[in-house]
């Protein structure tokens, strides 16, 4: 399966000017975008390899919604809400590129593109010692014990979960912003946080379960960042549009709670204090 590399900085994606030459997955054809953007940001730019997915719809890709739903053939549906649309058919994409190539899962990275991570050698178990209890809000019973044992085995997972958040997110605010009417719970963008969170604690596990790992594939670690990067951004631009007092709280121990001390550590250590340091 052939695939283009591709120099990506994170934030010239989500701020910046961006120039894509890659080899599109699934339809094998050359594809060339250029997105120009304004630069708001002043984190490291990292590298990571991405690829344009393949153009199932046809939509005309002016907005979030459209940018994910136009990736799949059979997209969710707007019965729950346009963003949870988004969400749901996200996982369809993460599914299906996961189970097109072995040892790897994939992952909708936004902007109708995709990515590939390695497995590293640990366990959604191994995940769960590296979250505090002052940090685990609703969703995590959810994943971390109800659905468990269903995902037990594939430490990627949590990123699974994460992208589809982060993607809804960027789906409710974006059309908040263009005056679309959201069906959606007040909380649309809260998810995108929580799953930061729990995936800073994946990355803790995987760079004391699996040093190798974390030592000599960047993508894994490049990756995280990039989607923290997304994650805040996303955030702080939509927590005023759907408030919630729960997610306020989350924020606040994130960021101050002594037991909550090793994910803000590791977030300020290995990624730039993204989410810690106060816009």
């Amino acid at each position: 399966m052939n695939r283009g590399l591709i120099l990506f900085s994170l934030f010239v994606i989500l701020f910046g000017d961006i120039y894509v030459d890659n080899k599109n997955i699934f339809s094998n054809e050359i594809n060339q975008t250029q997105i120009v953007s304004k630069e708001i940001s002043s984190f490291t730019p990292v590298d990571i390899d991405i690829f344009l997915l393949e153009d199932k719809l046809h939509l005309n890709k002016d907005s979030v919604y459209n940018q994910a739903l136009t990736c799949f053939t059979k997209p969710f549906g707007d019965k729950h809400g346009r963003s949870t649309n988004v969400h749901e058919t996200v996982h369809g994409i993460n599914n299906a590129l996961s189970n097109s190539r072995k040892n790897y899962r994939g992952f909708y990275a936004g902007f109708s593109r995709g990515l590939w991570l390695k497995e590293p050698n640990i366990t959604m178990v191994d995940i769960i010692p590296y979250i505090p209890d002052i940090l685990k809000e609703y969703r995590y019973n959810l994943y971390f014990v109800s659905q468990l044992r269903y995902w037990k085995d594939v430490g990627l997972y949590p990123i699974d979960e994460w992208s589809a958040y982060i993607s809804g997110a960027e789906c409710a605010v974006d059309d908040h912003l263009c005056g679309i009417i959201s069906k959606d719970k007040a909380d649309s963008v809260s998810g995108a946080l929580e799953f930061s969170i729990y995936c800073t604690a994946l990355a803790k596990a995987v760079k004391s379960r699996d040093a190798e790992y974390w030592n000599t594939y960047p993508q894994f670690k490049n990756t995280i960042k990039f989607l923290l990067v997304r994650s805040e951004k996303v955030f702080m631009e939509g927590r005023y549009f759907f408030p919630s007092q729960r997610q306020e709280s989350l924020l606040s121990n994130l960021r101050s709670n002594e037991s909550a001390k090793p994910i803000r550590d590791f977030l300020v250590e290995e990624f730039q204090g993204v989410f810690i340091d106060h816009e």
